[in-house]
C-alpha cells in the first residue's frame, strides 16, 4: 500500500519574514507621502476659502457700488458676527468658532419724539451701525494656523481697490519653527517651506497672488 505525501504550498517562516519586511518598507515610504498630501490639502482649503471671500467681496462691491469689508470673528456661528482680531488664529489656544466674514456697513438713523411738560415735542436723532453679513467662512484651527499682516478689517472699494498691501500666511504649526510676523520677505518664505505654508498677497489695487511653499 502506497502512502501519498502531501506537500504544503504555503510560505516558509523565512519567506514570511521577507514579505513582512518588504511590506514594512513600502508602508514607511507611504506614510510620509500621505501626511504631506493631507497637510497640503488643509493649507489649500484655507487659502481657497479666504480667496473665495475676497472674490465675493470684490464682486459685491462692484455690483452694489458700496464698500464691502472682510474681518475675522471669534464666533462665526452667530447670526450677526462681531469683528475681532487675528491673534486667536495663530496661537495654540483652543477656539472652535473662528472664521471670517464678508459684510457691509449699514448706518441706521432714527428720530425719537418725546413730549415735554408744556405740551411741546422734542426730537432726538439717534444713529446705529449694523454689520450685514454677506458670506461666512468657518476656520478649523485644529491643525492649521493663520497670520494676517494687518489686524484691521479689509475694505474693498467698488473698483476693487483696498488701498493697503496685506499678506495672509497659512501653515501647519511646528514647535521648532516660529513665524513671528507674516510678510512677503524671503526669511518668512524660507520658514513657510518647512511648515507646508502658503502666502496670499493682496495688493492696494485688489490683485490677489498666491505663493505656495509645499515640501
Amino acid at each position: 500500500m502506497k502512502i501519498k505525501k502531501h506537500t504544503s504550498d504555503g510560505f516558509t517562516l523565512v519567506e514570511l519574514i521577507i514579505i513582512l519586511a518588504i511590506m514594512g518598507i513600502f508602508i514607511s515610504m507611504a506614510v510620509p507621502s500621505f501626511t504631506n498630501t493631507m497637510n497640503r490639502s488643509k493649507v489649500q482649503d484655507v487659502v481657497r476659502g479666504f480667496e473665495g471671500a475676497l472674490k465675493i467681496a470684490k464682486r459685491t462691491a462692484r455690483t452694489s457700488g458700496r464698500q464691502i469689508n472682510i474681518c475675522p470673528t471669534d464666533d462665526i456661528t452667530a447670526e450677526h458676527p462681531i469683528c475681532g482680531n487675528w491673534d486667536k488664529f495663530k496661537n495654540d489656544e483652543k477656539a472652535d468658532k473662528l472664521g471670517w466674514f464678508v459684510y457691509r456697513i449699514i448706518n441706521r438713523s432714527m428720530i425719537i419724539k418725546t413730549k415735554n411738560d408744556d405740551g411741546t415735542e422734542t426730537e432726538t436723532k439717534t444713529q446705529s451701525v449694523e454689520l450685514k453679513a454677506i458670506k461666512k467662512v468657518p476656520f478649523n484651527k485644529s491643525s492649521v494656523r493663520v497670520q494676517w499682516s494687518n489686524n484691521a478689517a479689509i475694505a474693498i472699494m467698488p473698483r476693487g481697490a483696498t488701498f493697503k498691501n496685506a499678506t495672509l500666511c497659512v501653515y501647519i504649526p511646528n514647535k521648532d519653527i516660529t513665524i513671528d510676523k507674516c510678510n512677503t520677505g524671503k526669511e518668512i518664505g524660507d520658514k513657510l517651506k518647512q511648515v507646508y505654508g502658503a502666502r496670499l498677497v493682496l495688493s492696494k489695487l485688489g490683485a490677489i497672488r498666491i505663493e505656495k511653499f509645499y515640501q
